[in-house]
């Protein structure tokens, strides 16, 4: 798969290609139904010479222009790329410095986009799709301007579970919430919390379960409260990563030794021993298994963490691997 940064460099570089534009946060089953109709259109292309490519941006525009209102990051760029490559996208164009793209009117957006940089012969989107400058582009638009500059459009239905539409916002409510299992069948995977791992309290080298503890940035970090999870651990350059590993996941305030300003995630991993500061781990959210809970001794603690490792064995014991990336 190409990766392209500089898109106003662009010069009618994939003529006829099939192109969705969109951020792709989670590349959920809604994204993946997009994503399979954009590979199945190129390949259907007279000559076999179309195209399939993805327009989006890093980080989350609203990141970029809307700071404080910015939603959690649902996976990393990184992990995005690989997941668009595996949906059997032929190019991603990701503008680095992604201001001069946001800045533009949604007319000017599809000339000097659509038309200009990458030639599009058909496009195709999901039925909320807006664009341009303040969102003001909308699907009505965008067809009116295909037929006066030379694309098709084609409007994928959205895919509905539980008599919602699946997306991105309603897949971060959920996992806030801790209805885990929901929110992996709307991603089609479960749900990963990337983060590095920092300095902790040391309690859990004291009880006797070492944990690792996570600073995932700008990463979504699910409900409090115990879960069966995977963890892999990112190699350096040219290395290979290693895992995955069974994990007990802690997300909360560790109210048992003093509650903390903020919730940590923090996981045990099982079979595995070594120093990991500083290294980036991913965990993988199998199934949530109990509520936080103050204890009232150490040797409480100690034993329930035991059963949480059990039973995150046994729930994990069925359930595949993931593999590293």
């Amino acid at each position: 798969m190409e990766l392209i940064r500089d898109c106003f460099s662009l010069q009618r570089a994939y003529a006829g290609a099939a192109l969705t534009i969109g951020n792709f946060d989670g590349v959920h089953v809604g994204h993946q139904r997009i994503l399979a109709t954009v590979v199945e259109s190129a390949s259907r292309a007279s000559g076999g010479d179309r195209r399939s490519v993805v327009f989006t941006f890093e980080p989350h525009p609203e990141a970029i222009l809307h700071p404080d209102r910015a939603p959690e990051r649902l996976m990393t760029f990184e992990r995005k790329l690989e997941l668009l490559a595996a949906a059997g996208i032929d190019v991603v164009i990701c503008p680095d410095g992604p201001l001069g793209v946001l800045a533009l009117p949604p007319e000017d957006f599809v000339r000097r986009i659509i038309v200009e940089a990458v030639g599009a012969g058909l496009v195709i989107e999901g039925p909320n799709f807006v664009f341009g400058r303040r969102a003001a582009g909308n699907d009505e638009l965008l067809r009116r301007l295909g037929r006066q500059l030379g694309f098709e459009l084609l409007v994928v239905p959205p895919v509905i579970m539980d008599e919602l539409e699946v997306s991105s916002t309603r897949i971060r409510q959920l996992i806030r919430a801790g209805r885990l299992g929901e929110a992996n069948r709307m991603l089609g995977r479960p749900f990963e919390f990337v983060g590095r791992v920092v300095h902790g309290r040391h309690h859990g080298h004291e009880l006797g379960y070492p944990t690792v503890n996570l600073s995932g940035g700008d990463f979504l970090i699910p409900a409090d409260g115990v879960y069966a999870g995977w963890a892999v651990l990112a190699a350096g350059p040219g290395g290979q990563d290693e895992g995955p590993f069974a994990a007990a996941v802690s997300v909360g305030r560790a109210a048992t030794f003093g509650e903390l300003p903020q919730p940590v995630v923090e996981a045990y991993l099982m079979d595995f021993q070594g120093d990991l500061y500083g290294r980036q781990v991913r965990l993988q959210f199998v199934e949530w298994l109990r509520g936080q809970r103050v204890f009232q001794s150490a040797e409480a603690l100690v034993a329930q963490v035991g059963c949480d490792c059990r039973q995150a064995r046994e729930v994990l014991a069925g359930r595949a691997r993931p593999s590293p990336a």
